[in-house]
């Protein structure tokens, strides 16, 4: 009679995904809306480089109009591009928190909701800022709109850091994937930080979508991660008769 010692653990040291596979339906969806996120996001990056290497330096118009560096009539149809281009990330951000990297806790479904009532937020003030295109930033009602934006931020910023803390927590994402909230976070941190002044605005923008562009790559890569396996506390024996 022989014995041996047989330590049986999760193929590479995972539990099985409660929420679908990467190519189950659950998966399947939240790669569509990650790779919706990604476009958004691609599409943001390009559009805040343009302003600030193009636009910006060629612009008459004043810092002290809110529609800077744009013209009335040109600022119309950036804001609607730029509310349609938020919206795009927000349903990548969905399929982020949906597909379940963040974890189970308390602290990824307020951050969750903190972060996609930013984005939401902020896809309504573009649209408010149509109205007050040809106000002067000191005026009533572009002050509103520029709260909203700020609120907007600070909701963002609180949402990513408490998605970062979870998803680190939870441990689901491994390799480059696993960074990805904490780039999100630190990237929503400087675009709020450079939002103060209109010339570094649009590449604070920049930082900020590429930092959710790596979220959403992220999401895509992996849509559905495993939580870890629990650790083995004990050894099963295993006995083998002759």
């Amino acid at each position: 009679m022989a014995t041996t010692n047989n330590l049986r653990t999760a193929k590479g040291g995972r539990a099985a995904p409660s929420g679908g596979s990467a190519g189950g339906p659950n998966g399947a969806l939240v790669r569509r809306m990650a790779a919706v996120g990604v476009v958004g996001a691609a599409a943001t990056v390009v559009d805040a480089v343009v302003v600030q290497a193009v636009v910006l330096p060629g612009t008459d118009v004043s810092s002290k109009m809110f529609s800077y560096p744009f013209s009335s009539g040109a600022f119309v149809a950036v804001s609607l591009v730029n509310a349609l281009l938020h919206a795009l990330v927000l349903v990548g951000v969905v399929g982020f928190v949906r597909g379940g990297a963040p974890g189970p806790g308390r602290a990824a479904r307020v951050g969750g909701g903190l972060a996609l009532g930013g984005l939401g937020l902020l896809t309504a003030a573009e649209l408010a800022s149509i109205a007050v295109r040809g106000d002067r930033v000191s005026d009533t009602g572009a002050t509103l709109v520029i709260v909203m934006f700020v609120v907007a931020m600070l909701l963002s910023v609180a949402g990513y850091v408490l998605l970062a803390v979870s998803s680190a927590r939870a441990g689901r994402w491994t390799g480059w994937p696993r960074r990805a909230p904490l780039v999100a976070a630190v990237a929503t941190v400087a675009v709020l930080g450079m939002s103060f002044s209109p010339t570094l605005l649009p590449a604070g923008v920049a930082v900020w979508s590429l930092g959710l562009l790596v979220l959403c790559a992220a999401t895509y890569t992996d849509p559905t991660p495993a939580a870890p396996a629990p650790a083995a506390r004990g050894v099963a024996r295993e006995v083998r008769l002759p």
